[in-house]
């Protein structure tokens, strides 16, 4: 079930607030941050459930990322739009296990979903958000 509060985001912004705070931990292990999100998407969603989201899952991503460039992306199809985070590290899965279905709530909350599509270099999640109707 969706979130009944629902805030026009620019989503770019949104995520180059959000990984302000990650950028000294990612540039400590090395690897930077690309936020390539198109500058002219707004979202509708709760804005204090998409950063308990978007924090969690780029805060692992750093945690479980070395030595590489993390990009931050956007996929607009139909009525979802999908926020994709390529390059989260080969250990991603490990180190989000023990947060992921707190966040996975989170995200049904939303009315989306999260998704992880893990190879032998490295890891992609995707948030993908639906439209309320």
């Amino acid at each position: 079930m969706a979130s009944d509060y629902h805030t026009k985001i620019s989503l770019h912004r949104f995520v180059d607030e959000l990984t302000a705070g990650l950028l000294p931990r990612a540039v400590s292990r090395k690897s930077i941050i690309l936020n390539q999100i198109d500058r002219s998407l707004e979202v509708g969603s709760d804005e204090n459930l998409l950063a308990f989201v978007l924090w969690n899952l780029l805060d692992k991503v750093v945690d479980s990322t070395q030595n590489e460039c993390i990009h931050i992306e956007s996929l607009q199809q139909g009525d979802s739009t999908m926020i994709r985070v390529r390059n989260a590290g080969v250990y991603f899965y490990r180190s989000c296990a023990n947060c992921f279905r707190q966040v996975q709530d989170a995200a049904e909350k939303l009315g989306g979903s999260i998704s992880i599509d893990s190879w032998d270099m490295g890891t992609t999640v995707a948030l993908t958000l639906r439209k309320a109707a």
